[in-house]
Order: C-alpha cells, then sequence, then structure tokens
C-alpha cells in the first residue's frame, strides 16, 4: 500500500470520485468533485487503482460534516450537502441510460426525499468484540474482514429502532455470547403505523435466550444460521416472541411482510413512486383511461414481492397477476389481497423467467420492480414476444434497467422518466421507465 495526494474531478457510477495519478485512474469514495485528497491505494491494477480517504486537503464548498465516524461504511455521500446529492443522482442515471442505451433519457422529474436520515425500514446490524463487551458492527466498505463498531447503531434508520436494538444487545451481552456464536440482528421497521420485529441469527442451536420480549419491539425471533454460509439465512427458528411480520399503511392500503420479506426502504418516496406508476397506465387525456371509469383487461406484476404494486394498480385492471419466487412474499401478497379486497387479484408463486408463457399472452399492462441485476434474458424475450401496451419498470440499479431498456426500446419508445431518493446519503437511487408500444 502506498500514500498519493491528488485532485478528483467527479462523482461516477458506483459513487465513488475520479481523480487521475500518473496516468492512472484513482477511485475513492469520500471524496468529492474538485477536492484534492490524500488517500491510500489498496488495490491497484495497471490501469486504475481503488484507493481510501486518509484526508481531505483542499475541501469543496458543497462538504458538510458526516453524521456519524462510519459514514464510509453506510452511506458514504454524507459529506454532501443535499442539495448537490440530488444534482449528482440525477446527473449520474441521465449518465448511465445514455451509456447503456446509447439514447438520451431525460428525466421527467427527480424526486427529493423528505428526511434523510430515520427513513430506513430495515437494518442489519453485525457485531465485534468479546464475550460480554460485544457491539453493534459494519463491514468496512471493500474489506470484509475490518468492521466499525456502532456504539449506537446507525442514523439511517430511525432512533426508536437503535434504541430497541441496544436493549437487545444487552441482553447479549449479558448471557457472554461472543462473535462465535451470532452472525447478525435484523430489524423490520413500519413506519405508519409504527411497529417493529427483530431477527437474530445465531450460528448455534443450543442458546437458549430468556423471554425477549424487548420495549419497542413487537416480535422477536431466534433463528438459527449455518455458521457454514456468510449470509444470514433461515435454517430453522428456535424461538419466537411476538409477532413474525409488521403492516405498513400506504396509500390507503394496509400491506404486511415478514420479517425475511423484501420491502422498499423508504415509504414517503415509494408513494410518490406508486403515484407515478397509477398514472403511467392511464396517462391523462387517454381514451378509456382511469379518469372515466376505464380499466385495462390484464396487468401483470413481476417480481411484485408483498403486491403492492399490483394491488395498488387493482381498480385499474380486470384482472392483476403477481409473479414472485419468494415463497414467505406470495404468501403474504395472498394475504395482503384478502385484506385489501382484491378479488382480481392473483399471486404466482414461481420465478420469473420460468413462469408458465400462457400466463403473458394478452397482458395490457406489464409491471416490472427486479433486483439489481435486473431481467432475466428468458423475461425479455418473452415481453418482446408478447409486446404488451405499456412497460412500467421500476428499477434500483440504472445500469442493469438501462441493459434491458436497450431490447424494449426496438418496439417501445419511453414516455416517462422519474428518479426518486429512496437512498438518501448514499449513491443508491431508484429509477421509473415507462414504455409505451410504438
Amino acid at each position: 500500500m502506498r500514500e498519493i495526494t491528488l485532485e478528483f474531478k467527479k462523482i461516477v457510477g458506483e459513487g465513488k470520485a475520479l481523480g487521475r495519478s500518473e496516468g492512472k485512474v484513482v477511485f475513492c469514495y469520500g471524496v468529492l468533485p474538485e477536492e484534492t485528497a490524500r488517500v491510500m491505494v489498496t488495490f491497484e491494477k495497471k490501469n486504475f487503482a481503488e484507493a481510501e480517504l486518509l484526508e481531505i486537503i483542499k475541501p469543496s464548498p458543497r462538504r458538510v460534516a458526516p453524521k456519524e465516524d462510519h459514514y464510509l461504511s453506510c452511506s458514504p455521500w454524507q459529506v454532501m450537502d443535499y442539495g448537490f446529492q440530488c444534482e449528482t443522482k440525477k446527473g449520474l442515471i441521465e449518465d448511465l441510460l445514455y451509456q447503456t442505451t446509447g439514447e438520451t433519457i431525460r428525466l421527467d422529474k427527480f424526486y427529493a426525499a423528505r428526511e434523510t436520515f430515520g427513513y430506513r425500514t430495515k437494518i442489519e446490524y453485525s457485531f465485534t468484540g468479546g464475550p460480554g463487551a460485544l457491539s453493534f458492527a459494519f463491514h468496512k466498505r471493500g474489506n470484509y474482514r475490518e468492521k466499525y463498531p456502532l456504539p449506537e447503531g446507525c442514523a439511517l434508520i430511525s432512533p426508536e429502532t437503535n434504541a430497541a436494538a441496544l436493549k437487545a444487545l444487552a441482553i447479549l451481552n449479558d448471557l457472554k455470547l461472543s462473535t462465535a456464536d451470532l452472525k447478525t440482528l435484523i430489524i423490520r421497521e413500519a413506519k405508519n403505523p409504527c411497529s417493529r420485529v427483530a431477527a437474530l441469527f445465531m450460528k448455534r442451536q443450543d442458546i437458549v435466550l430468556p423471554e425477549m420480549k424487548i420495549e419497542g419491539l413487537d416480535g422477536f425471533l431466534a433463528i438459527y444460521s449455518n455458521p457454514l454460509s456468510p449470509v444470514s439465512q433461515v435454517d430453522g427458528i428456535i424461538n419466537s416472541w411476538g409477532n413474525d411480520f409488521v403492516t405498513e399503511e400506504i396509500l390507503g392500503g394496509k400491506f404486511s411482510y415478514g420479517f425475511d420479506c423484501f420491502f422498499q426502504n423508504n415509504i414517503a418516496l415509494f408513494e410518490e413512486a406508486l403515484k407515478e406508476i397509477r398514472a403511467a397506465v392511464f396517462p391523462a387525456g387517454q381514451p378509456g383511461g382511469s379518469a372515466s371509469g376505464g380499466k385495462c383487461g390484464k396487468l401483470v406484476d413481476l417480481y411484485s414481492g408483498v403486491g403492492v404494486i399490483g394491488l395498488t394498480l387493482r381498480d385499474l385492471a380486470d384482472k392483476v397477476y403477481a409473479v414472485e419466487s419468494s415463497p414467505n412474499s406470495s404468501k403474504y401478497a395472498a394475504l395482503n389481497a384478502s385484506a385489501n379486497g382484491a378479488s382480481n387479484f392473483e399471486v404466482v408463486c414461481s420465478l420469473s423467467e420460468k413462469t408458465a408463457a400462457g400466463l403473458f399472452d394478452g397482458t395490457d399492462i406489464l409491471a416490472l420492480d427486479p433486483p439489481r441485476a435486473g431481467l432475466h434474458k428468458k423475461v425479455i424475450k418473452r415481453i418482446m414476444e408478447i409486446l404488451p401496451r405499456r412497460i412500467i419498470y421500476l428499477s434500483c440499479n440504472p445500469i442493469t434497467q438501462g441493459r434491458d431498456a436497450a431490447f424494449f426500446l426496438e418496439k417501445y419508445k419511453i414516455v416517462r422518466a422519474a428518479g426518486f431518493d429512496f437512498y438518501p446519503n448514499t449513491p443508491h437511487t431508484e429509477t421509473l421507465l415507462v414504455f409505451e408500444r410504438q
């Protein structure tokens, strides 16, 4: 490892600053454009290097003091004033869509976050320290072996959730448990009405916990997770107290989801995205649209999770099919359909690429909200065969979204593009593209 001092020019796709030293591109988190910084090179190839910030020599006027000392691990844009964050994200989305599609796609609107801290609905804490002196921790960005201790939790989740987590930690320390016994503590939080459940992932099945009825938590699960796996997977539920789910109210609907289900992390902006999605089904002035009480025939919601998008659109279609690969998310999608009186809503538990071809036939509106990897090539092929009237594509990764959009643009045009800052203080964002068949 070696130290170098250089000026950084811009922020690039992954949210890192880019500079040049001795003809080589250098990437580093925590530095802003036009700043000079002293950094340590941690990884080096012939044409580029990765570096870790040591000191800002010449700060940018857009720099602000970070709220947390572990910000580089959880939210490396804490040092950037919020207006500049939004400008940068909008520009990055448009640049990445151009790079992947070859088309100039300008966002019609970029939605800023209402709250820049405390917005998350999920937090996952690792552990560090010895028996009786455990602390929560995050893995150091780019180095899984090193951890940042978090004596007060993380400011991206609410203070109430951190308070409940620290009460659970105190019990674990009373039991003299160690990092050899525990993997992670995951907490899910519903914002409206407020409720929380926690899941403790343990490497041993013989650990006996006391009754984990903790103030601020509506449920607690003790879960065995195979220590040979690096992820917190459920290999058995050892014990549970209270609920194993939370319920969120969104645009007048009630949506429950389990501790291990996917759910969006910024409810206020998710509501704005849902409003955009509803408006995209029948644009203003379109004959037969929702304003005149009309409906489309068939709407298919792929990667549907617990059914929020499809259920929010159910009054705009004769029939809604929600396709989801997770059995637990599919279970909650069916429960949510019942709770919201959606008689025209059907859940199909299947990988989207393995769903029976007939399900897609006659689709008028296709809603997509895939994981970061984007759409499977078989899904794209099927879409280009059935050619629904509209494709409404919400994505957390503009790179894979642009890759997929390049296929759609052979037969479709983009009629609406919007960005949402679901993840303030981080490089991540959410993008909505609406395609209309030409």
